[in-house]
């Protein structure tokens, strides 16, 4: 009896703690088991370019995947490239989970193409001493749009907004975003005028008068105070009003992998113009010292590299053509040699080409126009002294006589030691040669070699008038 109990025991005990302890019920997937918030934070940091649009859309993935409570865009960018600007808007405006535009944290800024991503979050916040605004396009290279004329009233609202003048192209271009930025404005119920204004007349808002104005919804320091000021709050997500609920949260931030930050390094317009030109220094070196190889393998990846930023950034054809022609100059005054003529028209037109890399783009803003002007200026001086210096150089080298091997000794003069008709000894830098002669040769004569056979010279006597 006791056996059978001590067997049967841990069968009792367990059915004890089953009825005590009932099982909880089993959820479907996708409902929550706890009550800790996921809240994803995707920083967006620098010039928007396609790179840092193809990782944000590459996380935004995950959220379809996996969706967290909340994401939380942390913006901090001079602007960029529309194409990448529109990329990241239709990510946010598809995303199945709100999403919160963070300008942060102090000193960080959402101006040009990060206005309007900030526009297009249903949630809007700025950290303190941060800024928003400088929405116009600006194209590279070109000029800024022409001053706003005199105020005219909208036929809709009845306020006042500055009338664009200029070209058809740039009302084009102004008129575009005006209506991209009020449909963002508009769709998450906010300040649509003040959005309006950014894009005609580059306005800026800080962060407390942006707050004042309802261009964001809350301030705050850094993620975690903003969940706490946000939560709680109404807002507009896909039509519909929502209440959020964050806390408490499980904060997750995302870092861009090795490979994003390389390719986000070779869009930059600096790099992309430096590797051009490292890849046309390489293969020149490489034409003009065959064999060395590794200033040609360097040559052709550099060339790689710089096509990869060239096809992203607005290129212009007529400086890459100025920079090519400025080299050509400068190699043809090395093998001419035209007093410097050719060489200080080399040097300008590269220094005009490297001026008119870029090409006019709408789709850029807030982009640099052009390389900085000091790595112009170095680069400038840097190609000019290697084609008119090293090159000049080297292609002196290149086409000096011989003066070592076999080849050197065509040209030169001996002393026949004996007579001979076919073929005898002569005397040449000191050393005893046999030599070959289609004509008598007398013992003391003077002969000029004209050719080489093995170890046997061909030689011919030198006449009177030679002598002489």
């Amino acid at each position: 009896m006791r056996r059978w109990l001590f067997l049967r025991f841990p069968f009792l005990l367990l059915v004890l703690v089953s009825v005590i302890f009932p099982e909880p019920p089993v959820r479907p997937a996708g409902v929550r088991t706890d009550s800790v918030h996921a809240v994803w934070v995707f920083p967006l940091r620098g010039p928007v370019t396609p790179p840092q649009a193809h990782y944000i859309h590459r996380w935004f993935r995950k959220v379809d995947e996996s969706p967290p409570a909340l994401v939380v865009l942390r913006i901090d960018t001079p602007g960029g490239l529309s194409r990448a600007m529109r990329s990241i808007i239709r990510d946010i405006l598809a995303s199945p989970v709100p999403v919160v535009g963070f300008v942060g944290p102090g000193g960080a800024r959402a101006a040009s193409a990060g206005t309007y991503i900030l526009y297009a979050c249903p949630l809007a916040a700025m950290a303190e001493g941060t800024n928003v605004g400088s929405a116009t396009p600006i194209p590279i290279g070109g000029a800024l749009p022409p001053l706003p004329s005199p105020t005219r009233p909208d036929q809709g609202s009845g306020r006042k907004i500055p009338a664009v003048s200029g070209d058809a192209e740039t009302r084009k271009i102004l008129n575009d975003a005006v209506a991209n930025i009020r449909s963002l404005a508009e769709m998450n119920g906010r300040n649509a005028d003040w959005a309006e204004l950014a894009v005609r007349s580059a306005a800026n808002l800080s962060a407390s008068e942006a707050l004042k104005q309802h261009v964001i919804n809350v301030m705050a320091p850094d993620v975690s105070q903003l969940l706490k000021a946000i939560n709680g709050i109404r807002y507009r997500f896909h039509g519909k009003q929502a209440t959020l609920d964050v806390l408490p949260a499980q904060i997750r931030i995302f870092h861009r992998d090795p490979k994003d930050r390389w390719m986000e390094f070779l869009a930059r317009p600096d790099l992309a113009y430096f590797f051009f030109l490292l890849g046309i220094a390489g293969l020149a070196i490489e034409f003009t010292h065959p064999g060395y190889v590794l200033p040609g393998v360097t040559g052709v990846i550099s060339i790689l590299l710089a096509l990869y930023g060239l096809m992203i950034l607005p290129v212009n054809l007529t400086g890459i053509l100025l920079i090519l022609l400025g080299i050509s100059l400068m190699v043809a005054e090395v093998m001419v040699g035209a007093f410097g003529a050719l060489g200080i028209a080399g040097v300008m037109s590269f220094f005009l080409g490297s001026l008119f890399f870029y090409r006019s783009s709408p789709e850029w803003s807030g982009m640099p126009s052009h390389p900085g002007y000091l790595l112009v200026v170095m680069l400038t001086l840097l190609v000019a002294g290697l084609f008119l210096g090293v090159f000049r150089m080297a292609l002196k080298a290149r086409f000096r006589p011989v003066v070592t091997g076999k080849a050197a000794l065509i040209g030169e003069r001996g002393i026949a030691l004996e007579t001979f008709r076919d073929k005898g000894r002569i005397k040449l830098h000191s050393e005893i040669w046999w030599a070959t002669s289609p004509v008598t040769v007398t013992e003391g004569q003077e002969v000029k070699v004209e050719g080489i056979s093995g170890l046997t010279l061909k030689v011919r006597p030198v006449s009177k008038e030679e002598i002489r």
